[in-house]
C-alpha cells in the first residue's frame, strides 16, 4: 500500500499557498524534486492572490494551502476558486490541529478534498495525497464495445440479525476485485466499492481493520446529493483494492438517510466502479428502494430454520415489488450442503421457489480469527473450506452479473 502511494505522487505539479516557512519545508521534503515533482511556492494567501489564483490553480495537479477556518475572507476566496473547478485538481487544506469535526465538514462542503492538521509530517501528507490521487485516477466510466457500461449493484440482505451477512458482503467485495488473488479472474482487477448501509449496527469495517472516518455522518448531514469529489473524500481505500464507506460509529436513526441521496450516490458509483456491494440493514426502510431499482443481483443470507426461511420469502417478495426481474442468490450460512437433501431443505427450496446452491460451512475458528485480525477470510484463509465457498460464491455472482449485463444490452 505504501509503495502504491509513493508511485502515485511522482511527477506531480504542486501549488503551495502559505506564509509558513515550516510548512514550505515539509511540503518540499514530502515531494522532492528528484522524483520530478514541481512545487510552485506562493508566500501569500488566496485572498491576496485574488484573480491570479483562478488562473494558476487548475494548472496544477495538487493545491496545498494553509487556512484558518475562522477567516471568512480567506474561506470565501477559496470557495470562489473551487466554484470554477472543472477538472481533477486536488485541493488539500492544512489547518489547526484541534479543528472540530463540524468545521472540517464545512471546509469539505465548499469543495476542499482533504483537511489535514498542521502537525502532519511529510510522510503523512505524502500518503494522504497519494490515496486521493489514486482514487482520482480511477476511470469514471467503463466502456464495452463503445457503449457506456454501468457497474453492477449487489445488495446483501439478511433474513435475521447475526446470520453473517456482513461476512458475506466483505468477502464478496474483496473477491470481486479479482486479479492474481482470485482464481476466477487472472488478469486486470475490478474496481469495487463496499457500502455499509447497516447504519445502526454495521461493522463491516471491523472485518477490514479500518476505523470510521466520519464520512457517513457527513453524508447524512449534507443537505445536497453528493458529488464525485465528496464521495472521493469519504470513501476509504483498503489494501485489498476495495473502497469502503463505513457505517457511522455513533447510533443514528434508520430514517437518517434520504432516497435521493442514495440514488445520487449510486449513479456516481456505477460510473466509477465495476461492482458496488451494499451491506443492508436488518430492516425495511423507504430509502432502500433506489438500491433495488438499480440492483442487478441480490445476495440474501439466511439459514434453513423455519422462521428464517419464511422471512427470506417475505423479503424476496418485497424486493421484487421494486424490481420485478431481480436475480436472487440465496446464501445458506453456517451449514454444510449434503449429497442427499434432507426433508427440511427440500421444504425450504419449495417455499423459496429456488434451488439452494450456495452453502457456507460452519467454521467458527476461521471466522473468529478473520474478525479478530481484521482480515477477510478470502485473504487470510483462502484455502479453508469457508474461504473456498466464499470465493466460489463471488465467482458465480461475477459470471451471472456479466451475463445479466449482456442480456440487458
Amino acid at each position: 500500500m505504501k509503495d502504491q502511494n509513493v508511485s502515485a505522487i511522482k511527477s506531480q505539479a504542486i501549488m503551495l499557498v502559505t506564509e509558513n516557512e515550516a510548512v514550505t519545508r515539509m511540503v518540499e521534503e514530502a515531494f522532492p524534486s528528484e522524483y520530478e515533482n514541481k512545487v510552485t511556492e506562493n508566500t501569500t494567501t488566496f485572498r491576496a492572490l485574488n484573480g491570479t489564483a483562478l488562473q494558476i490553480a487548475f494548472k496544477h495537479d495538487v493545491v496545498i494551502f494553509e487556512i484558518d477556518p475562522d477567516d471568512t475572507g480567506e474561506v470565501q476566496a477559496i470557495e470562489d476558486v473551487l466554484a470554477h473547478r472543472d477538472d481533477d485538481t486536488l485541493f488539500v487544506a492544512l489547518t489547526q490541529n484541534d479543528l472540530s469535526i463540524s468545521k472540517a465538514r464545512e471546509l469539505r462542503k465548499i469543495g476542499i478534498d482533504e483537511v489535514l492538521p498542521l502537525s502532519i509530517d511529510g510522510e503523512g501528507l505524502k500518503a494522504a495525497v497519494g490515496e486521493k490521487i489514486s482514487a482520482r485516477r480511477v476511470s469514471q466510466t467503463n466502456f464495452v464495445g463503445g457503449v457506456a457500461a454501468l457497474g453492477k449493484v449487489i445488495p446483501v440482505a439478511k433474513s435475521r440479525g447475526g446470520v453473517g451477512a456482513s461476512t458475506v458482503a466483505v468477502n464478496l467485495a474483496c473477491s470481486l476485485v479479482g486479479g492474481k488473488r482470485s482464481f476466477f479472474r487472472k488478469s486486470a482487477k475490478n474496481r469495487v466499492a463496499l457500502l455499509d448501509f447497516d447504519i445502526q449496527f454495521g461493522n463491516s469495517n471491523v472485518f477490514l481493520d479500518i476505523e470510521d472516518n466520519g464520512g457517513f455522518l457527513q453524508l447524512i448531514e449534507n443537505s445536497e446529493v453528493p458529488d464525485d469529489h465528496f464521495l472521493s473524500s469519504i470513501l476509504q481505500e483498503h489494501a485489498l483494492g476495495v473502497d469502503v464507506l463505513c457505517a457511522p460509529a455513533p447510533m443514528v436513526p434508520l430514517q437518517s438517510m434520504r432516497s435521493d441521496v442514495i440514488k445520487g450516490m449510486l449513479d456516481l458509483l456505477q460510473r466509477r466502479y465495476d461492482y458496488v456491494v451494499i451491506d443492508l440493514p436488518c430492516a425495511v426502510v423507504d430509502w432502500v428502494e433506489p438500491i433495488f431499482k438499480q440492483a442487478s443481483q441480490l445476495a440474501l443470507v439466511t439459514d434453513t430454520t423455519v422462521p428464517c426461511v419464511r422471512q427470506a420469502r417475505r423479503l424476496i417478495d418485497f424486493y421484487r415489488e421494486v424490481n420485478v426481474g431481480l436475480s436472487v442468490e440465496v446464501v445458506v450460512n453456517r451449514e454444510r450442503n449434503t449429497l442427499i437433501k434432507t426433508s427440511h431443505v427440500r421444504e425450504a427450496e419449495k417455499v423459496l421457489e429456488t434451488s439452494l446452491k450456495h452453502w457456507l460451512p460452519d467454521n467458527p475458528k476461521v471466522a473468529r480469527n478473520s474478525v479478530d485480525f481484521g482480515r477477510p477470510v478470502v485473504d487470510m484463509k483462502p484455502q479453508s473450506d469457508l474461504g473456498k465457498a466464499l470465493a466460489k460464491l463471488a465467482a458465480v455472482m461475477s459470471v451471472d452479473a456479466q451475463s445479466l449485463a449482456t442480456k440487458k444490452a
